[in-house]
């Protein structure tokens, strides 16, 4: 628990703090991107309209040096080349002639005359009604007169401004003009697309004019939102990575560090596994040696003791060589047909001294007329072995050995029971892993290496077949291994 808190806090430390900061900081970001963009676009819009200014008022110049070069001819010649042009208003200083619209401007005439003295010529619009309106200046050429040049505003819009509006907007905007006052639209470069959302700048050459600009297909704002929206589902995925990475090394770093104190654990077991038997054998013939049994039944049954510790070392000791062989996939079987009757029997005989003198009721079932399988006899026989020695340490009080053999659906099962201590169902997925040990009543307390049951499923998994546990807490333990028939 320890250590699993320390891997806790050098991944929150190393990992996630860096990604939850650096995601607060993203998303806190996204509300001045999305101001950045809009900005990016009113720009954008700024230099629109002063594009479209800067052609209108280039367009209006244009006509104020034609009418200053031509004054006779330049009036008539400016109508009939230009449609929006209605027509050219003139008027001297002392007011005796012209129109009323000159004379109702006179202060306009008078600063653009001043203007006009200090050598720069300036143009200055001024509505004349609904859809006109005047260009005043003041003619360096003559500057007691007064001109105004009458147009019309719809035309001036679609002949003149439109087809710089078209030239800019192309495929990528929709650029508008707009009546300030009514909002009603005179012109658009795609007509009867709404506007909503978009943005809106003055028109200088028609002060009661806007215009009106927003992407093609999504509006100013949308853009800035989906933008935003696109970023935040980017953070998010990089975090989920992140925390599935930091879930895959926690699980990895985890399991190693499952494996060490296991490994430990199989160190200090199988030294004691070692140690009884060896102690055992060297009781018994120390205890032959200097004579001091006198029966001869007695010395018999010293010598069978003998020989069982020396079995069980072996076992011991082959388990150990086999799984490093399985670990290094070198370990090699041989096939051959095999009778599971005769090998049930043989194992059993091997088990009968240890069996009896632990007062063990042994039950053997083997269907008759079983046919030969193919097997490696040999491991086969430490599979049964393992599983046997399983029940007999494990059995409890039960005492009670059942091995069963019978034809399945897909083949032939072996199954091997005892009535000991169980285990438990959150165990029973983990109990054929490597080392593996069930922490749990008597299993905590009985020593062995963890390698049993690991060597069984890699023995039925090498002969095409596998295996299956059923058991509960207090009522024992079934075993059963599955395996193929095939034709020899």
């Amino acid at each position: 628990m320890h250590g699993t808190k320390k891997i806790v806090t050098a991944l929150a430390l190393i990992v996630l703090l860096p990604a939850l900061f650096y995601s607060v900081y993203e998303i806190s970001a996204l509300d001045e991107t999305e101001e950045m963009v809009s900005e990016m676009y009113r720009r954008q819009l700024d230099a629109v309209l002063f594009s479209v200014n800067q052609h209108a008022l280039d367009v209006a110049s244009g006509w104020a040096t034609q009418l200053e070069n031509d004054p006779r001819g330049g009036a008539a010649r400016l109508r009939s080349s230009n449609p929006s042009v209605i027509g050219v208003l003139t008027d001297d200083s002392s007011w005796n002639r012209g129109t009323p619209l000159l004379r109702d401007r006179a202060e306009t005439f008078d600063r653009l005359a001043r203007y006009q003295a200090a050598a720069y010529r300036k143009l200055e619009p001024s509505p004349a009604g609904d859809s006109a309106f005047l260009i005043l200046f003041v003619p360096a050429s003559d500057p007691a007169r007064r001109v105004g040049i009458l147009v019309n505003s719809e035309r001036f819009i679609d002949g003149v401004v439109g087809q710089k509006l078209r030239d800019i907007a192309q495929n990528d905007f929709i650029i508008a003009v707009r009546r300030r006052s009514t909002g009603a639209p005179l012109y658009s470069t795609s007509p009867g697309t709404a506007m909503e959302g978009a943005q809106t700048r003055q028109l200088w050459i028609f002060p009661d004019h806007d215009v009106a600009i927003r992407l093609r297909g999504v509006t100013i704002q949308e853009a800035a939102r989906e933008r935003f929206s696109r970023n935040l589902a980017l953070i998010g995925i990089m975090d989920a990575v992140l925390l599935a990475a930091a879930w895959f090394v926690y699980r990895t770093i985890r399991r190693e560090m499952e494996l060490v104190a296991l490994r430990a654990d199989f160190v200090s077991n199988v030294s004691h596994e070692l140690r009884t038997p060896l102690s055992l054998i060297r009781m018994f013939a120390e205890t032959l040696q200097m004579k001091r049994v006198t029966s001869d039944a007695k010395r018999q049954e010293y010598y069978t003791i003998i020989l069982h510790e020396t079995e069980r070392l072996t076992r011991l000791i082959n388990n150990i060589l086999n799984f490093s062989r399985m670990e290094s996939d070198s370990r090699k079987y041989q096939l051959q047909p095999t009778r599971l009757d005769e090998l049930v029997e043989g194992v059993l005989t091997v088990y009968a001294y240890k069996l009896e003198s632990l007062s063990f009721t042994v039950v053997k079932e083997v269907e008759p007329s079983l046919p030969a399988v193919m097997a490696d006899g040999e491991a086969l026989a430490e599979a049964l072995h393992n599983l046997i020695d399983n029940a007999v340490k494990y059995g409890g009080e039960g005492r009670f050995l059942r091995i069963a053999v019978r034809r399945s659906s897909d083949g032939v099962a072996i199954a091997v029971e005892d009535r000991g201590i169980g285990i438990p169902a959150e165990h029973q997925g983990k109990v054929f892993d490597k080392f593996y040990r069930v922490s749990h009543g008597l299993v905590h307390t009985a020593k062995g290496s963890g390698l049993g049951l690991a060597i069984v499923r890699h023995i039925v998994q090498a002969h095409g077949g596998h295996i299956a546990v059923e058991s509960a807490p207090g009522r024992g333990s079934t075993f059963t291994i599955h395996l193929p028939l095939r034709a020899a």
